[in-house]
This record gives structure tokens, C-alpha cells and sequence, in this order.
């Protein structure tokens, strides 16, 4: 089951969101996400969070049409994301997908790419996904393909101190046995060469970036 977290940072294009939402099975709204489910006339599964970002009004029309609220106090340690997660993992999804998880509030993008860490410590597959950008983790122990056409834009980022034993095929700067530091970013701008790019690592935890220099970025 692929689950959406819709959080209530910046999106742009409701029809890119919207054809991101049709491709999954249920939809969990982090607190001010709701305002973008009511504008596409989407009822969630779910609503969460400290609800400081929705009208008392849109929360007693979501609760008339049976969607489930749960309500946290301002003072409390998890962010409203970090609760949503904790909901959907408790749901056994195969793949989460963070939406509006991204905006002018760099702290809170920065903890929301976090999570896809608590998601691969569960086993669940996690991306966070806006108009430009797919984001994702690289555990050892897997394969990760990134598929597109030549010349599609990827960065690498270690997210743990150190990754060691970085495998990169088919793409413009291979590597094979590389390490990456924090502080030292020049996984930076790689791109396609073949239509795949396999990369593996052999300790530590990488970000994957898919770039989408048009804007466009999907999920099928």
C-alpha cells in the first residue's frame, strides 16, 4: 500500500499534485496539507497535527465526512510530519511518499528529509517528492536504479558522517569504491548517461536527489 503524507509546505502546481495523489492508496494530511486536499476536493484518510494551519471549520467538514482526527497539544517533542509517519507506519505501507514536505522553512524541509531515515530504519521504501526534486536514501545492502532519459541531472549527499564503497554505473563520473564526507559535497550534478544508473554503497546512509530541471517531477 503507498501511503501520501500531505504536509502543508510549498506546492506550487495542484495538478502535479493531483496526479501524484491519484497514483496512491490512501492519504494522511499533516495539519495545513489539508488546504491543498480541499482544494483538489480530496476527502484523506486522516488529519493530524496541532491543527494551528487549518479553519475550525474545514476540520468540523472533514469530521462530517468520517475522516479520522487526531489532535496534539503545540507543546509536544515530534513535529506534526513525524507524527503522521508514526501513523502510517503503523498501517504496514510498502512505500510512503512525502508531499508538501518541502518550502521557505529550510528546518523543517531538513526534518522531513530526516524521516526517510526513520522510514528505512521500519523497511519501508520513503521518497519526498516536490515539483523539482525526488528525494530518497541509500541503505547498504541495495541496488538503487535511477531511470530517465541521457542527461537527466542526480546528486549524491551523504546524510551519516561517512559513506564508503560508492558504486555509481552509467552515469557521466562513475565511480567504484569512492567515499563521501559531510563537508564535502562533490556528488553534485551527476548525470544519465543510459537510460539506468545503479548505485550501491557499503556502510553509512546517501541521499539520492533525482533533479527534474523542468519542473515535472512524477511519480508513476
Amino acid at each position: 500500500m503507498r501511503i501520501a503524507i500531505l504536509s502543508g509546505g510549498t506546492v506550487n502546481n495542484l495538478q502535479w499534485l493531483s496526479g501524484i495523489l491519484d497514483h496512491t492508496d490512501r492519504i494522511i494530511c499533516v495539519d495545513g496539507g489539508s488546504k491543498y486536499a480541499s482544494s483538489l476536493g480530496i476527502v484523506p484518510y486522516m488529519v493530524i497535527g496541532d491543527m494551528d494551519s487549518i479553519c475550525p471549520d474545514e476540520l468540523d467538514r472533514f469530521t462530517g465526512l468520517g475522516v479520522i482526527i487526531k489532535k496534539y497539544l503545540p507543546e509536544k517533542d515530534d513535529s506534526d510530519t513525524a507524527l503522521a509517519l508514526a501513523e502510517t507506519l503503523a498501517q504496514n505501507p510498502t512505500e510512503i511518499l512525502f508531499l508538501g514536505a518541502a518550502g521557505t522553512r529550510l528546518d523543517h524541509t531538513m526534518a522531513n528529509i530526516h524521516l526517510l531515515r526513520t522510514a528505512a530504519k521500519n523497511g519501508v521504501q520513503a521518497k519526498l517528492i516536490n515539483e523539482h526534486n525526488e528525494i530518497s536514501l541509500i541503505a547498504p545492502g541495495q541496488i538503487k536504479v535511477v531511470e530517465g532519459s541521457p542527461g537527466d541531472l542526480f546528486s549524491l549527499l551523504p546524510l551519516t558522517t561517512e559513506v564508503t564503497g560508492i558504486r555509481v554505473q552509467g552515469a557521466r563520473w562513475p565511480l567504484e569504491d569512492a567515499t563521501f564526507e559531510i563537508g564535502n559535497p562533490y556528488g553534485l550534478s551527476n548525470r544519465l548517461v543510459t537510460e539506468r544508473v545503479k548505485i550501491s554503497i557499503k556502510s553509512g546512509l546517501m541521499l539520492l536527489i533525482k533533479v527534474n530541471e523542468q519542473g515535472k517531477a512524477r511519480c508513476d
